[in-house]
């Protein structure tokens, strides 16, 4: 056999061996996107659910900002109210001191 075809075996047999780990690596690279897609689409639907949740956690905190802001609401008029109370007795007050200011004008003893 001459040098030449030995070279050429040589390439050949260079050749299928590149070709063979070629054909490997894509069958890691096939495999690796295969598992990336699955984790992919995974992640996805787990967002989709998260999303789903922040909605719900957003009805819910819009309902809990509501029911506040009639508490405070109610608090505001209970304050009022409070407010128109104390007045009232303070009235009530001045004109109990009145009473007991003629009460004591009527019973005093002649002197």
């Amino acid at each position: 056999m001459s040098t030449y075809d030995e070279r050429i075996v040589a390439l050949e047999k260079d050749a299928a061996t590149m070709k063979r780990d070629i054909i490997y690596k894509l069958d890691d690279t096939n495999s690796a996107v295969t598992v990336i897609k699955g984790v992919a689409g995974t992640l996805a639907q787990d967002v989709k659910i998260i999303r789903s949740q922040l909605k719900t956690m957003d009805i819910r905190l819009d309902g809990i900002d509501t029911h506040l802001s009639r508490l405070e609401e109610q608090q505001n008029e209970q304050g009022q109210d409070i407010k128109d109370v104390k007045r009232h007795l303070d009235t009530l007050d001045g004109k109990l001191e009145q009473v007991l200011q003629q009460l004591a004008l009527l019973t005093k003893k002649p002197e």
